[in-house]
């Protein structure tokens, strides 16, 4: 995922470094505990011989627990490219009426044969915004459309499954269509998000996605009405 984000904010996945960091319980003499690390390990390995991406650094926390309490087990990865600024892609909607296309592959080549073409694209100055998929479809044209308040609906009778991740897969509006990758639906002037036959606005959906860490993260704080009193010597 940390390389499909870079990918879509105008990066070359072929001139990237990663960089990991992990959290794991205390191992103690629990060969189910030292799996976990050792699994991850593995995993990270195989994604970088498979991207040929070299990890230049990193962190890591063996020690992650408090009496009987345990961190979730955890790797974290970080990717870097360097970029010129003015190459940059954000990730919200520009305009209404573009087409939005997802990116995407089967396998490692495939993922990388799409995000090369993503980048040929951009190079060619059609690319207007992109967003690496990491939880779903829904939730990545959900947060496109909420930068500049511009709807999408996607295209009907195709068959998407638009709640189910897809780590590696890219969304990106485009400023013309292209005949040769999925096209998932179009931006509107409506601030509206209409998917599968079901259309919400998009201040309802903002509203309660900011409402789940409201209390944690407030987005709005209370003006104190006391004065503050003043001394003079």
């Amino acid at each position: 995922v940390s390389m499909a984000k870079l990918v879509a904010a105008g990066g070359d996945y072929r001139k990237a470094y990663l960089s990991f960091q992990e959290f794991f319980e205390k191992l103690r003499d629990e060969p189910q505990r030292w799996g976990k690390p050792f699994s991850a390990l593995l995993g990270a390995l195989d994604a970088q011989l498979e991207l040929d991406a070299a990890a230049i650094g990193g962190k890591d926390s063996m020690s992650g627990s408090f009496l009987d309490r345990d961190v979730p087990p955890t790797l974290i990865s970080f990717a870097i490219a360097p970029v010129k600024a003015s190459a940059v892609l954000s990730t919200e909607f520009k305009r209404a009426g573009h087409p939005v296309y997802l990116f995407n592959g089967n396998d490692p080549a495939s993922c990388r044969a799409a995000w090369e073409h993503l980048e040929a694209l951009h190079q060619a100055g059609k690319v207007e915004a992109a967003w690496a998929v990491e939880h779903s479809l829904a939730e990545a044209v959900m947060n496109m459309a909420f930068g500049n308040q511009i709807g999408f609906a996607a295209n009907e009778g195709q068959k998407i499954d638009w709640y189910t991740a897809l780590p590696g897969a890219i969304v990106a509006e485009l400023n013309e269509d292209i005949p040769d990758e999925l096209c998932i639906g179009r931006t509107l002037e409506s601030q509206t998000l209409c998917i599968a036959g079901e259309c919400v606005s998009l201040e309802e959906l903002l509203s309660l996605n900011e409402a789940v860490l409201q209390n944690v993260y407030p987005t709005e704080v209370k003006e104190e009405t006391n004065r503050v009193p003043s001394y003079s010597f």
